[in-house]
């Protein structure tokens, strides 16, 4: 009968079967530990050789545009292209051999307006293992959609175009600034707010909108201030309710009045000079989820005091609040000034101006021109705002023209001059619709 086990040196017992397994199962831990290494290494070396790729490429593309926009070459009709040498951008130093790992790369870079960007078409030569026609494989056929995260990409423009009839309407009422919206729209300016639409212009239901023009238009006002005048300087005080020390005599005619205190629950020290006015006061509030928000932290207040737009109710209570102002007076001794009534610049006879007897006359209405100049400045102050008027240009089309889109070829072909050119014409409109193509890796 064959022996299974024998004893080691020290006399333990040794599996012989065992011993045979455990050979195997150390050649497939070495391998189960190398073999995910090796694979772990091999998508390493792939991601940083693809992140390197699209940093280079990326180099191409920021040469591309700095050189296109340079010469003003950058294409402005959709679907258009321009392509560029490599080797222009090298010779041109747009690029140098330092930023593409001292390889100095043939081909060209397509480019292609699509809608509001660029598209690049890389076609690299000679640059290693960054050359596309190495790292990629054929083109794939022409899909309708964009092909998300794909490096080397390419763009087909199809054409259709139709009858065009451009209308440009009236321009609308003239809009205040607080009638405009709180945010600049698409346009690139502020458009009315929606309540107020019904005062642009009509669209017919056919029309299909193209641009909306703004124009600004300024609005001026003014008043004059007017100020006493006087004979002659004198000894005169500063303004006083009551007799300053050392001057005798009080000047009627240079009568002021302070402004009018905040109103108070506390009524007011009586005086000779002093007028007090009573008002009623309310807690006034608005209504917010349910709940009362009160006006001036729930004090009260009067209603001159707050915006009862806004705070449109009010609780029943009221109280008695005042509120004054003081007369002031200019006093003097010996001879006493004459005073002229108020006037925009000095009477003859009265060459001094009492700066503090002023008075600010009304707001003119507005007008759309300034009455300001060098004779009047002195005295008139003017006010300015802008108002908004709009008008809109929309289009009115016909069915398609063409059964369906076709290619750039044959559509300056079928129309008889470049897309550019046809582009311009007023009684056209083209449209542009994209399919795609994509290298495969």
């Amino acid at each position: 009968m064959k022996r299974n086990s024998y004893v080691d040196s020290q006399g333990n017992t040794i599996d012989q079967g065992f011993e045979s397994k455990k050979k195997i199962l150390n050649v497939f831990f070495v391998i189960s530990t190398i073999v995910p290494i090796i694979l772990i290494g091999i998508i390493i070396f792939i991601m940083v050789q693809n992140n390197n790729a699209n940093k280079l490429y990326q180099v191409f593309k920021n040469a591309n545009f700095e050189y296109l926009q340079d010469h003003d070459k950058l294409p402005t009709v959709e679907g258009e292209n321009v392509t560029v040498s490599i080797n222009k951008l090298y010779s041109e130093n747009y690029i140098s051999p330092a930023f593409t790992e001292d390889m100095t790369c043939s081909g060209n870079i397509k480019t292609t307006k699509y809608k509001n960007e660029y598209i690049y078409t890389l076609n690299i030569n000679n640059c290693g293992s960054y050359s596309t026609n190495q790292r990629y494989g054929e083109w794939s056929k022409e899909v309708g959609y964009y092909p998300q995260n794909k490096s080397i990409l390419d763009v087909v423009p199809y054409y259709n175009y139709y009858d065009r009839q451009t209308v440009v309407t009236n321009w609308s009422r003239e809009y205040e600034q607080e009638e405009l919206q709180p945010d600049v729209s698409d346009y690139g300016f502020k458009l009315p707010k929606e309540e107020l639409n019904l005062a642009m212009p009509d669209l017919p239901e056919e029309a299909k909108l193209a641009e909306i023009q703004k124009e600004d238009v300024l609005y001026y006002r003014f008043y004059d201030n007017t100020w006493k005048w006087y004979d002659i300087k004198g000894d005169y005080s500063d303004f006083s309710s009551t007799q300053p020390a050392g001057y005798q005599n009080k000047d009627d005619n240079t009568l002021i009045h302070t402004e009018w205190s905040e109103f108070s629950l506390n009524y007011p020290e009586e005086q000779s000079y002093r007028e007090i006015r009573r008002e009623k006061g309310y807690q006034y509030y608005y209504m917010e989820d349910g709940k009362k928000i009160y006006a001036n932290n729930k004090n009260y207040v009067v209603a001159e005091n707050i915006d009862t737009t806004k705070y449109t109710m009010r609780e029943n209570k009221a109280i008695d609040m005042y509120s004054y102002r003081d007369a002031k007076w200019r006093w003097y001794n010996g001879q006493k000034r004459k005073y002229s009534g108020y006037a925009t610049t000095a009477p003859k006879g009265y060459p001094h101006c009492d700066e503090a007897l002023t008075n600010k006359g009304s707001f003119s209405n507005w007008t759309t021109k300034s009455s300001l100049n060098s004779s009047n400045q002195s005295y008139r102050v003017e006010e300015q705002k802008t108002k908004v008027k709009f008008r809109y240009i929309y289009e009115i089309l016909s069915d398609p023209i063409l059964k369906s889109p076709i290619g750039r070829e044959e559509f300056t072909q079928k129309v008889g001059m470049s897309i550019p050119d046809f582009v311009t014409l007023d009684n056209y409109k083209v449209e542009v619709s994209y399919k795609f193509k994509y290298r495969k890796r």
